[in-house]
């Protein structure tokens, strides 16, 4: 499926991540297969329903949140969603999906697409290249962490947070405005994007160390470095 713009993307996502709790939460209920596939077209259809003339997702063609504007509540918001799968129901709770998603519209969380779009213009970083290191680092989700501890978005290790004035890694708008203005030291300093998001993820010694030889860097950082190009291209 495709969509239209980076907004459209980031519905889908959450979308995708509704449906998928609502599956896994009838299968805690011990419903046959045959119920559950029965469930899962069904599901399938009510996606399918959001499509536009031109097959594209609008999310907003779904009524079941009133008036309410999905696309400014962020994928911050479906990341929640998985508590859904085994908590509401099964604890007694009367939290809905919409009840959670009205939540944070409340509380105002700014979305990662606007949080990207603030970055990009601050720092003079391009979208397309922030967005695609945020797919490769944590898929969007914000709540991320490594093994190694990065955190957050854009997979921030605790002392690069702290030089780059982050409190809270977790926090979409700080996460993606101090690892947008690594991104831009890191392309200032290379002044090749390749080499830049090799930079992010070997850090800027192990280029320097390799003469800016890609083949001479591990091949962990190549691949990254593929990747997060191919994104790049994609947006």
């Amino acid at each position: 499926m495709q969509t239209n713009d980076v907004t459209g993307a980031l519905q889908y996502e959450l979308m995708s991540q509704m449906l998928s709790s609502i599956s896994q939460n009838s299968s805690l209920y011990g419903e046959s297969d045959a119920q559950q596939n029965i469930f899962n077209m069904l599901m399938q259809s009510m996606l399918d329903a959001t499509k536009d003339n031109n097959g594209d997702i609008n999310i907003n063609k779904l009524n079941f949140l009133g008036n309410s504007d999905l696309s400014k509540i962020g994928y911050g918001a479906g990341t929640k969603l998985d508590k859904l799968s085994t908590g509401s129901a099964s604890n007694g709770n009367n939290n809905s999906i919409s009840d959670d998603i009205n939540t944070d519209m409340k509380t105002n969380n700014l979305s990662i697409d606007q949080a990207v779009d603030n970055a990009s213009k601050k720092y003079g970083v391009d979208k397309k290249l922030i967005l695609a290191v945020i797919q490769q680092e944590s898929s969007f989700n914000p709540n991320s962490t490594s093994s190694a501890g990065a955190m957050g978005l854009m997979q921030l290790m605790p002392g690069t947070a702290k030089e780059l004035g982050v409190d809270n890694a977790y926090n979409v708008n700080e996460n993606v405005d101090g690892g947008t203005k690594y991104l831009k030291s890191l392309l200032d300093n290379f002044g090749n994007y390749k080499m830049a998001i090799a930079a992010y993820n070997a850090g800027p010694g192990a280029v320097q160390n390799s003469g800016e030889n890609l083949a001479k860097l591990p091949s962990e950082t190549q691949d990254y470095v593929a990747k997060v190009s191919k994104y790049y291209q994609n947006v």
